[in-house]
C-alpha cells in the first residue's frame, strides 16, 4: 500500500523531515544524483524547529577545546554564499539581510581568548572581520550599556540573517522541480531492514521501499535511532524569541545595530524584518518534549527579558513586544553535529544542530547527499560528525561549539 496518494510505493532515498536539513538533502540529492528521491514530513515543510529559527548565518567560531572551528567556519561561510546565491542556484527566491555579528571580548579571559582565536580563524579563511577596541567600541556600538567594560569586540563583517519557512520551502520547491517527491502530512514511524540493510520506512499511511533512509528530523530523529537499535543522546530544550519594534531606537540607530551576543549571556540580538528588532534566548537548559512544550513565553520569562533590557540595552526601553513565540532545540552532548551512516546500511542521521545548524544547513545538504551516493565527502572530515563519538557515554571532551545565537 502506498504511503499517500503522493507518495510512490518505491523510490531510491527517502529523505525524514520537511525541515531546513531535509529540504536542504533533498535539493542535493535531486540536482547532484540520479537517484528517486521522495521527502516525508509529518506536518508542512518547516513546521518544527527551521520554522521558529532566527536563521542567523555567522562565520565565527572560537569556542572549541578539541575541535579545529575551521570546521564549523568553513561550512558556515561555504553555505552562506549558498545563500547569496540561492535563486542563481534554485530558481527560488529568499530573505536574505546582511549584518554584522559581533562578539565582545576582555583580554585574558577564556571568553575572550575564544574570541580571539575566532577572529584569526576568519583571516585564515578570507572571510571579512574587523577587530576595534578602546574607545572605538563605544563610537559603534552605543547601544550597548556596558560596551566600555570590554577590551576589545571582533566584527563578522558579512554575516546576516534569513528567514527558516522561507528558506526550507525555497529548498522543498526546487527538490521537486528537479524530479523530488515532496510528500507532507504523512509521518515515517520506522525503518525497515533486512539481512543488515534498509529495505524501506513505515509510515502511519503504509509503506514504502527504499535503498537509503535520511533521517533529518530534528528532535525525533532519536525515536528513528533507536528503531535500528541505535541510542543517539539528544536533548531537546525550549528557546524564547522575542520581536520588538521601537521607533525612537530605528531613528537614532538606523543600520547601524549588529548582531551580538554578550560574553557569557544566554540572550542574543538581531534586526530583523520590517525595521524590528529580535531578542532571544540560547541558554540550552530548559527541557522540553517536543510534541508537549509551551509555544508562547510565560510571564516570567518576559520580565526576565524586561530586566535584561533594562541592564543591557535600556535605549529599548520603549519598545513594544509585537511578537512573541518559543522554539526548540535539538542538542547533542557537545553541542556538535551528528552526520553520519547508523545501524543497518544505507540508513544516515543528519541531527543534534544544538541552535547553530541554519548557517550550515546548504553545506550539510551537500555531505549528505555525497555520503548516501559515495560513503564519504571531500568537502569535511566526516568523522569529526560521528555519532560513535559519544560511546563512552561522555560529552565527546568539548566545549560547546556555539555561544548564544542560533
Amino acid at each position: 500500500m502506498s504511503a499517500s496518494p503522493d507518495a510512490p510505493d518505491s523510490t531510491d532515498v527517502v529523505v525524514v523531515g520537511g525541515g531546513i536539513m531535509g529540504t536542504s538533502t533533498a535539493y542535493f540529492l535531486s540536482v547532484e544524483t540520479d537517484r528517486r528521491v521522495t521527502l516525508v514530513e509529518k506536518d508542512s515543510v518547516a513546521a518544527g524547529s527551521s520554522g521558529d529559527s532566527s536563521a542567523i548565518i555567522r562565520h565565527h567560531y572560537g569556542g572549541n577545546r578539541d575541535l579545529d572551528p575551521h570546521v564549523y567556519a568553513k561550512m558556515a561561510w561555504w553555505s552562506h554564499q549558498f545563500y547569496r546565491s540561492f535563486t542563481e542556484e534554485t530558481g527560488e527566491e529568499i530573505t536574505h539581510e546582511d549584518a554584522p555579528l559581533v562578539r565582545f571580548g576582555t583580554e585574558g579571559t577564556g571568553l575572550g581568548d575564544a574570541v580571539d582565536r575566532g577572529y584569526e580563524v576568519l583571516k585564515e579563511l578570507d572571510v571579512p572581520a574587523s577587530r576595534y577596541d578602546g574607545a572605538e567600541l563605544q563610537r559603534r556600538y552605543p547601544m550597548y550599556a556596558h560596551v566600555g567594560e570590554y577590551d576589545f569586540a571582533v566584527s563578522d563583517d558579512r554575516a546576516g540573517y534569513s528567514d527558516g519557512t522561507d528558506v526550507a520551502n525555497g529548498f522543498a520547491r526546487a527538490a521537486r522541480a528537479n524530479g523530488a517527491t515532496v510528500v507532507t502530512g504523512v509521518g515515517v514511524t520506522g525503518i525497515r531492514e533486512a539481512d543488515g540493510s534498509v529495505i524501506g520506512v513505515d509510515t502511519d499511511a503504509g509503506e514504502i521501499d527504499c535503498e537509503d533512509v535520511v533521517v533529518a528530523a530534528g528532535p525525533w530523529t532519536e525515536r528513528l535511532a533507536a528503531d535500528v537499535g541505535v541510542d543517539l543522546p539528544l536533548r531537546t530544550t525550549r528557546e524564547n524569541v522575542f520581536i520588538l519594534e521601537s521607533e525612537s531606537f530605528r531613528e537614532q540607530y538606523g543600520d547601524e545595530t549588529p548582531m551580538v551576543s554578550l560574553p557569557g549571556d544566554k540572550w542574543y540580538t538581531r534586526p530583523a524584518v520590517g525595521e524590528k528588532f529580535l531578542v532571544a534566548t540560547s541558554a540550552h537548559t530548559e527541557d522540553a518534549d517536543p510534541d508537549a512544550y509551551e509555544q508562547e513565553p510565560d510571564e516570567p520569562e518576559l520580565l526576565e527579558l524586561v530586566d535584561w533590557i533594562d541592564e543591557n540595552m535600556p535605549v529599548l526601553d520603549d519598545a513594544d513586544i509585537v511578537g512573541k513565540y518559543s522554539g526548540i532545540y535539538t542538542n547533542t552532548p557537545d553541542l556538535g553535529f551528528v552526520l553520519d551512516q547508523i545501524g543497518p546500511d544505507g540508513c544516515f542521521v543528519a541531527c543534534g544542530f544544538s541552535g547553530h545548524g541554519f548557517k550550515h544547513a546548504p553545506a550539510v545538504g551537500r555531505i549528505m547527499s555525497d555520503l548516501v551516493t559515495a560513503g564519504t565527502t571531500a568537502f569535511v572530515d566526516v568523522d569529526f560528525f560521528g555519532a560513535d563519538r559519544f560511546d563512552s557515554g561522555d560529552d565527546g571532551s568539548r566545549e560547546s561549539a556555539t555561544t548564544a545565537d542560533s
